[in-house]
C-alpha cells in the first residue's frame, strides 16, 4: 500500500489556506496524511485548523519566526510518509491527484520524480491558463533544455517524491527566498534517473500579487542572488551528468543573458516607479553577475530593443510611464505564454 504525506509549509495563508487544506481532505485516494508546518501565523490559520479535529493533519508550529527559506528547511527531519510532495497554502489539488500518482508509480516504479498536468489560476480560483506539458519520462537534461528554452512551467510544489531521497539531497537547498531552489531540487532528485509524468491536469497553482514567488520590481535583487547559486549549482550538476551538460553548453548561456536582461527591466522598473533614473552602481551589479553566469554573454546586456526602450523611458521625462506598461505586459504575458 502507497502512502503518502502533502507537506504544507505556512505563514498566515488565510483565507486561500482553507481552500488549499479542503482540497487535500478531498483525497478520493485514503492513504495519506496531511503536515502542516505553521510558522508563527497570527491570522486565522491555526485556529481554523485545529477546529477541524482530522487525524489526518499533524500540526508543527515554530518557537520563533522564520524566513520563507528556513519554514521550507523544516522539512528535513519531520516523520512522512513513504512518498512526500510539497504544496503551497494558495495551490489546490484536485481530487484524483494522489489517485493518479499511485497508479503512475505503479506504471514507473522506478522513477525519481512523479507530476501530474496542472493549471494557472486566478485569486478566485478562474483558470488563467493550462501549464505547458512535459514528456511522460522526462530526464535531467530534458528538463534543463525546457528549462532554458521557458517551455516549462516551474513550480515547487506538486512534485511527488519518495521522502528518503528527499532527506538524502538535503531538502529543498537554501537559495536567496528559494528562488531556483525547486530547480536545483527537482535535479538533484532526478539525478542518475527520470520523472514520470500524467497529462490530465490535477494540480492548480494560484497567482496573485502577494504570493511569495510572484515577480515583483523590487524582487530582483534577491532574484539575481538566486540565479547566481542556481549557476554554481549547474556548473557542479553539468560536471557529473555529461547529457544535462550538453544541455547547459547549447541553452545556458541564452537562459542566462534572457534572464539577466529581464532582471535589468526589473531594476529599471523599480527606478522609474520612484521616479528616478537607475543607478549606475546597479547596471554594473549585473553586469557583473551576467559576467559571472555565462561569460560568453558578458558583453550583450543591452543586446534587446525592449530593453533599451525601457531604458531610454527611464532616462527621460515619460519614465512615470514604464510602471504602467510593465503591469500591461506582465498581465498579458501570464496569459499569453
Amino acid at each position: 500500500m502507497t502512502k503518502f504525506s502533502v507537506v504544507l509549509p505556512v505563514r498566515n495563508g488565510w483565507p486561500y489556506v482553507r481552500e488549499c487544506v479542503e482540497s487535500i481532505l478531498a483525497q478520493r485516494y485514503p492513504h495519506f496524511d496531511l503536515v502542516v508546518l505553521d510558522n508563527q501565523s497570527t491570522d486565522n490559520t491555526v485556529p481554523w485548523l485545529k477546529s477541524l479535529r482530522d487525524s489526518r493533519i499533524r500540526l508543527y508550529g515554530s518557537s520563533s519566526p522564520l524566513s520563507i527559506v528556513d519554514s521550507w528547511r523544516r522539512v528535513v527531519g519531520i516523520e512522512r510518509q513513504e512518498y512526500m510532495t510539497l504544496i503551497g497554502h494558495d495551490d489546490l489539488l484536485d481530487p484524483g491527484f494522489l489517485e493518479t500518482i499511485q497508479r503512475t508509480i505503479e506504471r514507473y516504479p522506478d522513477a525519481k520524480l512523479y507530476q501530474t498536468g496542472s493549471r494557472l489560476i486566478d485569486t478566485s480560483g478562474n483558470t488563467i491558463r493550462s501549464c505547458r506539458p512535459t514528456p511522460e519520462r522526462e530526464t535531467p537534461a530534458q528538463y534543463l533544455q525546457g528549462r532554458f528554452t521557458y517551455k516549462r512551467d516551474i513550480t515547487g510544489t506538486g512534485v511527488v517524491m519518495r521522502s528518503v531521497d528527499y532527506d538524502r539531497v538535503g531538502g529543498i537547498p537554501a537559495f536567496e527566498r528559494l528562488f531556483f531552489a525547486d530547480d536545483a531540487l527537482w535535479l538533484s532528485l532526478m539525478q542518475g534517473g527520470y520523472k514520470a509524468f500524467d497529462p490530465n491536469e490535477l494540480f492548480s497553482i494560484r497567482m496573485h500579487p502577494k504570493k511569495e514567488s510572484t515577480t515583483k520590481p523590487s524582487s530582483w535583487p534577491a532574484l539575481l542572488l538566486g540565479l547566481n547559486q542556481f549557476a554554481e549549482f549547474l556548473k557542479a550538476y553539468a560536471a557529473g551528468d555529461s547529457q544535462a551538460s550538453v544541455a547547459v553548453a547549447n541553452e545556458g548561456t541564452s537562459f542566462m543573458l534572457r534572464y539577466h536582461q529581464n532582471l535589468y527591466i526589473l531594476a529599471l522598473v523599480e527606478a522609474s516607479q520612484s521616479g528616478q533614473r537607475i543607478e549606475p552602481a546597479t547596471t554594473s551589479r549585473i553586469s557583473e553577475s551576467l559576467r559571472n553566469c555565462a561569460p560568453a554573454a558578458a558583453d550583450l546586456l543591452r543586446n534587446s530593443f525592449s530593453l533599451r526602450a525601457v531604458e531610454a523611458l527611464n532616462a527621460g521625462p515619460l519614465r512615470r510611464t514604464v510602471p504602467l506598461l510593465w503591469g500591461a505586459y506582465h498581465r498579458y504575458w501570464m496569459r499569453a505564454q
